[in-house]
């Protein structure tokens, strides 16, 4: 399964960078694989709402969410959150799901009688 992490380094994350300029990516692979993560993305950028984003492939959402865990905890990120990435034609099957069980949902607003 394939996965999107995107965060917002925190103060502590750029002072520890501008001390001792690391790659991140060279001393965390070592983590990641404790995980049984591949990552095929792990790309600081330039935005305002969000500073890193990876793209990652992992066996279960346990073992992603287990794993930000730890680095939110680090103090690294003051804001950090993952999801789920489905190629085109897996989505496709979600919604596919979705129509073929649609008519068993019933509104709060059908229930009131407003429609």
């Amino acid at each position: 399964m394939k996965y999107i992490i995107h965060g917002k380094t925190s103060s502590d994350f750029a002072a520890a960078m501008l001390n001792k300029p690391q790659d991140r990516r060279v001393i965390l692979n070592p983590f990641f694989e404790r995980f049984n993560i591949t990552v095929f993305e792990f790309l600081f950028t330039s935005g305002i709402d969000f500073n890193f984003v990876s793209v990652v492939g992992a066996g279960n959402d346990d073992d992603v969410e287990a794993m930000v865990n730890i680095v939110y905890s680090s103090g690294n990120f003051s804001n950090i959150s993952w999801s789920k990435a489905y190629e085109s034609d897996a989505y496709m099957k979600v919604f596919e799901k979705g129509h073929d069980k649609m008519n068993a949902y019933v509104s709060s607003m059908q229930v009131a009688g407003i429609e």
